[in-house]
């Protein structure tokens, strides 16, 4: 028996018709691209700097304290 397709029937697959003015896929945004975090080069070791020796810092003369002046007492009458 031949299969004869009924015209009422539509094809279960249709040719997809080109559409006349495509829409043009919209760009992808651009995702900004993460500059790369420089490697710390490591600098040769410096040489030790001399630590400078700290001058003696002169202890500060203590001023005399001047003694209180003693008020008279008045004597009682």
């Amino acid at each position: 028996m031949i299969y004869i397709p009924d015209p009422q029937i539509p094809n279960p697959a249709p040719s997809p018709l080109p559409s006349p003015n495509p829409e043009p896929a919209p760009s992808p945004v651009p995702q900004p691209i993460p500059s790369p975090v420089p490697e710390p080069i490591p600098s040769p070791a410096p040489e030790p700097v001399p630590t400078p020796v700290p001058e003696p810092v002169p202890a500060p003369i203590p001023q005399p304290v001047p003694a209180p002046i003693p008020q008279p007492i008045p004597e009682p009458v």
